[in-house]
Formats: C-alpha cells, sequence, structure tokens
C-alpha cells in the first residue's frame, strides 16, 4: 500500500513539473571553467563520490529503461557542466529549484554551495513508452539520496546540458522526466550559512565582571589580614 501511494505521489508531483523550461548551454567535450556572476560571493565546490564505473553499478532505473557507463570524456564533460550550469549562478539555481535559502547563500559573505556528483551514467530506453506529451518518466535508484534533497539532473540532449529538477520522496529513489537520452548527471546541491562570529562584547563584560570580583575578594582578604 506504501509502495502504491508514493507511486502517485511521484506521478502527482511529475505532473506539476512538466512546465518547467529546463537551462541548457554547453558541450559533449570539457569546456572551460566560467566565472560566477559578478555578483555571487558564496564560496562554491564541485565533488563527486565515485568514478564513471561505480556509478553504472549503483545506478539502477525501472523497467523500460537501461543504464550504461559514460566515458571519462563524458564525466569530464559533465564536472564542467556542472560547475557552468549549476554553480556560476547559485542564486538563479535556487529560483529554478524554488530554494529560497540557496537564493540568499549565493550573495552572503562566506557562505558556502556545494554540487556532490551522486552519479554520471547513460540512461537509453529498452522498451518505455512516452507519456501523452511525448516525455519519459523515469525513476532512478541511487543509494547516495535521500528524501528532500535538492536534486538537479543534468542531461547532454544530445546538443547542449540541460537542467532538469529531480524529485526525491523516498531515500534511494529520484524521478524525474525527459523527451530523449544521452548520459545525466545526478547533482545534489546543498548550502551553509558562515559561522557566528563570537560576540566580542558580551565576552568583554563577562571578563570584566571576573576581574571585578577577583580584585573585590582579594581586598576583602587583605582586610582580613591586617586586622589579625
Amino acid at each position: 500500500m506504501k509502495k502504491k501511494i508514493l507511486a502517485l505521489m511521484s506521478v502527482a508531483v511529475m505532473t506539476m513539473m512538466s512546465s518547467i523550461t529546463a537551462l541548457a548551454a554547453g558541450s559533449p567535450t570539457p569546456d572551460t571553467v566560467q566565472a560566477p556572476v559578478a555578483t555571487q560571493t558564496a564560496i562554491t565546490y564541485v565533488s563527486e563520490t565515485a568514478d564513471p564505473d561505480t556509478y553504472v553499478n549503483i545506478t539502477k532505473t525501472s523497467d523500460g529503461y537501461k543504464v550504461e557507463v559514460v566515458s571519462k570524456t563524458t564525466a569530464d564533460a559533465a564536472k564542467v557542466a556542472v560547475q557552468n550550469l549549476i554553480l556560476r549562478d547559485v542564486a538563479a539555481l535556487g529560483a529554478f529549484l524554488g530554494d529560497a535559502n540557496l537564493q540568499a547563500a549565493a550573495t552572503t559573505q562566506g557562505a558556502t554551495v556545494t554540487a556532490e556528483i551522486l552519479a554520471t551514467v547513460d540512461i537509453d530506453r529498452t522498451t518505455a513508452v512516452p507519456d501523452s506529451d511525448g516525455m519519459y518518466t523515469i525513476v532512478v535508484s541511487n543509494p547516495y539520496v535521500k528524501a528532500g534533497d535538492n536534486l538537479v539532473i543534468l542531461h547532454y540532449n544530445g546538443t547542449t546540458w540541460e537542467l532538469i529538477r529531480g524529485i526525491c520522496l523516498t531515500d534511494g529513489v529520484i524521478t524525474f522526466r525527459m523527451a530523449n537520452f544521452s548520459p545525466i548527471s545526478i547533482v545534489r546541491v546543498s548550502g551553509s550559512s558562515p559561522a557566528q562570529s563570537p560576540r566580542t562584547g558580551a565576552s568583554s563584560s563577562v571578563l570584566w565582571i571576573l576581574a571585578l570580583a577577583s580584585l573585590t575578594g582579594a581586598a576583602f582578604a587583605f582586610r582580613k589580614f591586617r586586622r589579625a
């Protein structure tokens, strides 16, 4: 029963996502990493969890699709695309994902935003048929994803790299839609605020109180000594 409910929730979410416009730009081969937009002050990182051979072994698809390994050239191109399409303009990414925290982090001095590549694989169709709008709804399992993660599917559509929003309603399962089949990267995006600076004013006040208490105690002890 729970599986049926999750499946229905996934279909409902993906139906709402059908109107999202993908952002596209890029190349099938590694390109130059572009500088971030001028207004961005957040520190950004790209990290990987494994290599292409491992990715193909841990990533599974629903019936009607198959997963194949990508070349090193494609994996390298995906890394550049992560930098240029995901981390170059974090504020735009936050708007795309509907995440106000990412939008705020983009212009927060000292904030960090990390794009973690959870898998880069090639997905192809075997017996699957498209939905009524010509798009394919794909369900992928990957052990690294957690429910509620900010997930972006980077998809090379044969001409350019594009961004597709991925949905994870339960740990290890991602649902997304695309019109054709070729390499994808599953990317988790997370941000953190800068550490709070210590309240030096409050600390100084405490130090003064302690010093005053020590002096008062010393004076009291001295008076007792004089009387003796």
